[in-house]
């Protein structure tokens, strides 16, 4: 079940500015346990590892254990980031016939047992402590442990969410007795909320490490359950199972070095709108204007056309990334924009979800991590274990049942991702420059490209950044909206480019963080108001 929530509000807010240590949450309680984590000794690892297990806590619908992470690590001295892919696998015993024939599916739904893929984020997480943490794991698992226990009060924009994924949850009766109240409804604005039994599976983890998690006791409770509901993931579907670390790819976009993580995940649109853009020479055009606007939304398409028919689990991808990296590839497609009128046939063969966290966090010696972690639609597969509390993805649902295409499905394969960490550095000293992302399924390129642009074009600061209105376009429909105060006059403008403009109400805006260094060394953080989100620096 989509869920279109995040509103842009009038007030603004501003940047934070800090000189030992800086965290960007999308929850102020996740923010404060990240600065407890950089207070307590530990870096930007300890402090992002607990902030996404608070928010598995506080903003249970949109993240948590049973999901997946992609992340971005800077560490000072090294010439590019590090990557991991915390993406799990669809499972071994569950074939590409046993969804077409037997199930007779043309797609794979987005709820119940089949888009349940290996949830990989507790080996993301695990991997980058064991490589990189200062503090004891049980101390960065804390906090999230104290929230899950003794509770905490839910807020009004979560309430609010909550309240809309309520028949969602009442579709599972292990959903609707972890995260209903007698079953029945959402916890209200500032009431109190516990999840003992997530509680007593982060002890666990914090006992017996990450890897408790795919090995031993847990892992055999969630084969269980998982089985139990009809699922094929078995025992080495999680034994077997690890994150990887990666090379991120990157182009120079506007001499500045933008880091994305690559396929499975979709930071490739990300540079191919940007390069598309720069190649036009967006530049020359005012923020906004109608002009700026069109090429970007033209520019947008185009790279998503390629994403959606290429990009897949890498061992399965028909073209080389670099092919779609390459200035010839910029050129090429920046020809076929017309700068007078939209594009309207559009290729289109996946359902993105929106309901995902993006954090990051920077130390005093300047190691910063960039990470996003996911569900993908709220509650993921709308599948919870009753007795460990654990939120199942469903990420199999961004497989195609399309016969032939490199992100069909198929048994142990990593499906096409929308959760996209960023980082900027400098081209000619490798010095980070920004670490950062936006939220909400496949607006993530959108938003990132537009964020960057304000960042790098516009001199903005990172909470001006985030803050300044973007639009959304929706590939399928070809639907384009745009947040206030973009005036009406370039809406109509638009229109008369033949684009497809429609009201913002019920679009996706998403929601982001970025933290920035300045060049005295100092860090400024800003956090997205289109949700609960807050920066925190001392």
């Amino acid at each position: 079940m989509a869920v279109k929530f995040w509103r842009r509000p009038s007030a603004g807010r501003s940047a934070i500015h800090a000189k030992n240590g800086l965290v960007a949450s999308s929850q102020p309680l996740a923010s404060s346990a990240g600065i407890q984590m950089l207070k307590a000794g530990g870096n930007a690892c300890d402090a992002v590892i607990a902030m996404a297990a608070v928010l598995n806590v506080v903003e249970p619908f949109s993240t948590g254990i049973g999901g997946d992470a992609f992340a971005l690590l800077h560490v000072p001295g090294e010439n590019q980031p590090i990557g991991i892919n915390g993406s799990g696998f669809s499972p071994r015993k569950l074939s590409y016939d046993d969804l077409v024939s037997e199930n007779k599916l043309s797609e794979i739904p987005l709820t119940g047992i089949l888009p349940i893929t290996v949830p990989g984020a507790v080996s993301a997480w695990g991997l980058i402590h064991e490589k990189f943490g200062l503090l004891p794991w049980e101390d960065v698992l804390a906090p999230a442990i104290e929230y899950a226990n003794s509770g905490f009060p839910v807020s009004p924009l979560i309430a609010q969410v909550w309240n809309e994924l309520v028949p969602k949850l009442k579709l599972h009766e292990g959903a609707s007795r972890t995260y209903l109240i007698d079953e029945e409804r959402a916890p209200r604005p500032g009431e109190m909320f516990t999840q003992e039994k997530l509680g007593t599976t982060f002890q666990k983890l914090a006992k017996h490490g990450y890897e408790f998690f795919y090995k031993g006791d847990l892992a055999n409770r969630t084969i269980k359950f998982l089985q139990g509901e009809g699922s094929v993931i078995d025992i080495p579907d999680l034994n077997d199972f690890s994150a990887e670390w990666t090379k991120p790819i990157s182009k120079v976009i506007y001499d500045h070095q933008l880091w994305e993580h690559g396929p499975n995940g979709q930071g490739l649109v990300t540079l191919q709108i940007l390069a598309i853009a720069e190649e036009l020479d967006i530049a020359r055009y005012p923020l906004n204007s109608a002009e700026y606007l069109h090429f970007l939304i033209e520019a947008k398409k185009l790279a998503f056309s390629d994403a959606f028919a290429y990009i897949s689990d890498p061992d399965s991808m028909t073209v080389k990334v670099s092919d779609f990296l390459s200035d010839r590839y910029a050129h090429n497609r920046a020809s076929q924009i017309n700068p007078r009128k939209a594009l309207n046939k559009l290729p289109n063969t996946l359902d993105m979800g929106e309901d995902t966290v993006y954090l990051t966090a920077i130390d005093k010696e300047g190691f910063a991590l960039s990470l996003i972690n996911s569900l993908y639609y709220g509650f993921g597969s709308g599948i919870v274990d009753p007795i460990t509390g654990i939120a199942f993805q469903n990420r199999g649902a961004g497989f195609t049942l399309k016969k032939g295409h490199p992100n069909q499905y198929e048994p142990h394969k990593r499906p096409y991702h929308t959760i996209i960490p960023a980082m900027i550095t400098s081209p000619s000293t490798n010095q980070l420059l920004h670490s950062f992302g936006v939220m909400g399924g496949h607006h993530q390129p959108i938003g990132q490209s537009q964020v960057f642009l304000n960042l790098v074009l516009h001199g903005m600061d990172p909470q001006d950044a985030i803050n300044c209105p973007r639009f959304h376009h929706e590939q399928n429909s070809n639907l384009v909206a745009f947040e206030e105060p973009i005036p009406l006059q370039v809406k109509a403008q638009l229109r008369g480019m033949a684009h497809n403009v429609r009201d913002s109400v019920g679009m996706n805006f998403g929601g982001g963080q970025i933290i920035s260094v300045s060049e005295n060394g100092s860090y400024m953080g800003g956090s997205d108001p289109r949700k609960d989100g807050q920066a925190q620096g001392y």
